[in-house]
Order: C-alpha cells, then sequence, then structure tokens
C-alpha cells in the first residue's frame, strides 16, 4: 500500500503540474494577444483568398472573426510535417478558415486543441483501431485530414489549398467540426449546445434521409455515423451552400443558426 499511495500521489502531483502549466501557457498567450493585435495586411491577405465567405460577415462579425483569429494563432501550434514549410500565410489561412466556424459570441476557440500538423499533401498512416468484427488491419490509409479529440488536427495542404479555390471538400472545416463535437463527450456528431431537441430532431432525420437515398450535396461518407455526418454537413455548408440551402433547407437552417453565417446566395 505504500507504493500504491505513493504512486497516486506521483500521478496527481503530476497532473497538477500539468494543469499548472497549461494554465500558464494559457496567460502567456493572453498576454501576446494583447501585445500582438490583429495586422492591417491580414485583412488584405485573407480578402484574397477568402473574400465571398468574409463579405458575408457584418462589421460586428468581421471583428470577432478577427479576434478569433488572434486568439488561435496564439494558443495554437502549427507545425510542418514531411518537409512541409509553415509560412506565415498558411498559419493565417488556417486561423482564418478555422474562425469562421467561431462566431457565436460565446464560442471557445477550440478549446482542448493544441497542435496543427500539417502534411503537403495526403498522407499515409496505419492504426491500431479493430474493425466492427474486431479485426485490425496492418495495411496503411491515405487520409487527407485528422482529428484527435481536444488534442490535434492534421491536414494535407495540397487539399485545404483545393478547398480555398472552391473544391467541394473541405478537409480543414471536416476536421474543425470533429474538434467542436468533442467538445461535449456526452454527444456524438453534436457540437456543445444548451439544448439538442432540435439538433436531435433534424440530423437524425436527414441521416436517415441519406440512409435510403444518397444526396447530391451530401457524401455517403457521413452514414459512418454521427460523428462523419456532422462533419460531411460541415463541409456542404460551407462549400456548397446554395445546393444544402435547396435540396436540405431544414439541415441548412441548423448549420446557419449554429455558425452565424450565411453561405448560400
Amino acid at each position: 500500500m505504500i507504493w500504491t499511495d505513493g504512486f497516486i500521489a506521483f500521478v496527481t502531483g503530476l497532473l497538477a503540474v500539468v494543469l499548472l502549466l497549461t494554465a500558464w501557457r494559457r496567460q502567456q498567450a493572453r498576454r501576446r494577444r494583447e501585445l500582438a493585435p490583429f495586422r492591417p495586411e491580414w485583412r488584405a491577405r485573407l480578402e484574397r483568398r477568402m473574400g465571398p465567405l468574409l463579405q458575408r460577415l457584418t462589421p460586428e462579425q468581421r471583428r470577432l472573426h478577427e479576434r478569433r483569429v488572434v486568439e488561435f494563432l496564439a494558443d495554437i501550434r502549427i507545425k510542418g510535417c514531411n518537409g512541409f514549410l509553415v509560412t506565415d500565410e498558411v498559419r493565417l489561412l488556417i486561423a482564418g478558415m478555422a474562425c469562421l466556424m467561431l462566431l457565436r459570441p460565446d464560442a471557445y476557440v477550440f478549446r482542448g486543441l493544441r497542435t496543427v500538423l500539417v502534411y503537403p499533401r495526403a498522407f499515409w498512416v496505419r492504426h491500431q483501431e479493430p474493425d466492427e468484427l474486431g479485426l485490425v488491419s496492418d495495411e496503411p490509409e491515405l487520409r487527407l485530414g485528422e482529428s484527435w479529440n481536444g488534442e490535434r488536427v492534421i491536414l494535407s495542404w495540397e487539399d485545404v489549398e483545393a478547398a480555398l479555390a472552391g473544391d467541394a471538400v473541405n478537409v480543414l472545416v471536416h476536421e474543425f467540426a470533429h474538434q467542436l463535437d468533442a467538445e461535449n463527450p456526452e454527444t456524438e456528431g453534436a457540437p456543445l449546445l444548451p439544448d439538442y431537441t432540435r439538433w436531435s430532431k433534424v440530423m437524425m432525420r436527414e441521416y436517415r434521409a441519406l440512409e435510403r437515398r444518397s444526396s447530391q450535396v451530401l457524401d455517403d461518407y457521413g452514414l459512418e455515423g454521427p460523428t462523419e455526418f456532422f462533419a460531411v454537413a460541415t463541409e456542404a455548408y460551407f462549400q456548397r451552400g446554395t445546393e444544402l440551402r435547396l435540396l436540405h433547407p431544414e439541415l441548412y437552417g441548423l448549420l446557419r443558426d449554429y455558425y452565424r453565417i450565411e453561405t448560400s446566395d
């Protein structure tokens, strides 16, 4: 029991240190934000690449978005993998697009997220999770992105660029939707909300409809489960808003009320 008690005390102390370091890092980030306001040149860069979406924001939403970008850049590390060079432009565009998902006045800037890893293009991964039969494959899988709950997001920059150019696939908003989903560990396929009545009703109806018949705007990958359906619906909302509103008006309205930005013409 002496060893056990000592071990518990050690783990407790270690967790306390981790929490203190995290709080210290957040405090330092807040201080950096006070010293590093949103730069005027950032506005021009974002307008050049994300103009159609940014032009939909009210002046108040613009100011809120810019505050979120500053906080994102101060709190979250962005690192390159496989030789990819993370430039100021890359960091700004990742923060700019991700923070368009945070226009709610009470939104957290991806609480718990620490790091964004960026590969030059799609990357191979090998996971150890068993499938529905309990089998573990040793075959690598090609991925455009990944999200590790409350820890990190991994992106293919080639595919981020394609989304910025108008491609229907938007790996960035897909993976950051998973981060929003993870903010409430008691739900699956839903962000943190004060009430889930409407969300559950609309999402379940749309999911069942996709099971019965493929959609022209929602990827069938959403049938992997509620978590993927939310991410796929978020992609469609940001990349194909007009089509989503015409074909799935209730789903569009639900996501519009959550994300607080109109993406339909």
